[in-house]
């Protein structure tokens, strides 16, 4: 069974590497791999399989006529994101479901808290996203501002909810900032301040090993550049964010089940 998983894995390591060669505004060569991927989607893991509707639901053009060169490129590379994101999604769900799930089965821990703090932005989409896969696994989301104020300051209120044993961390790009050395055309957005700074209270409470920060994919999105060894997860709208999160929550000692997430 694992030599056969792992072939599957193999194969679609390969189907990766057509994606990162696809020629630029290339329909042949897209219709090919499209049909390539789906023949592996079949094979792997059943013809009605979530992945086949989400892999023919990527877009690669814009059906708007017309469309200039630039936003037909933009739109192209956008999709070829979108399928890398999809595939990778699939080669994580057969480790996940191999050796991952089941080394945690055999070995588990119920000292963790069931209480995951959610840090969150002015996105409204990520944080009832994350709020809602943390609910189907059966964990549950502190959100803040959802919490009874019951006369205390925000730091108060803060640390009596920051008893918890996870913490996801959402960098939405809601503010924009730049060097005051430089003009304002080269601002680039930023995550909020508080954001910043409770992801950084969560490592030193939590550990690196009980932090996961999810973030909107954006070309214009400056990034936390001063936390070493955080890995920055894209929040991508295939939910490969969502194996990544059971992933690491198992990691951390969860029995959490990927198959909750199915709806």
């Amino acid at each position: 069974m694992e030599s056969k998983n792992m072939s599957h894995i193999d194969l679609l390591r390969e189907l990766l590497t057509e994606v990162d060669e696809l020629p630029l505004l290339d329909n042949n060569a897209l219709d090919l791999l499209r049909r390539r991927t789906n023949l592996l989607i079949e094979k792997i893991f059943g013809s009605s399989s979530q992945y086949r509707a989400q892999q023919n639901n990527i877009s690669f053009r814009s059906w708007a006529v017309p469309t200039s060169k630039g936003a037909a490129r933009s739109i192209w590379m956008r999709g070829v994101g979108q399928l890398r994101n999809l595939i990778g999604t699939m080669i994580e769900d057969i480790e996940l479901s191999t050796s991952g799930l089941q080394g945690v089965k055999e070995r588990p821990n119920t000292d963790v808290s069931d209480k995951v703090f959610v840090v969150h932005g002015h996105d409204q989409e990520m944080k009832q996203s994350a709020a809602r896969a943390l609910e189907q696994l059966g964990l549950k989301p502190i959100i803040l501002h959802e919490k009874p104020d019951k006369g205390r300051t925000i730091i108060e209120k803060f640390s009596d909810y920051a008893d918890v044993g996870f913490a996801v961390v959402l960098l939405s790009p809601d503010d924009l900032g730049y060097q005051k050395s430089v003009s304002y055309d080269k601002a680039k957005f930023r995550a909020r301040q508080n954001v910043i700074l409770e992801l950084g209270f969560f490592l030193g409470k939590l550990g690196r090993d009980r932090v996961i920060a999810l973030h909107r994919e954006d070309e214009c999105f400056e990034m936390p550049s001063d936390y070493d060894g955080v890995i920055y997860t894209p929040f991508d709208g295939n939910g490969a964010w969502k194996l990544k999160l059971v992933q690491e929550l198992r990691a951390a000692g969860y029995g959490v089940d990927a198959n909750a997430l199915i709806d």
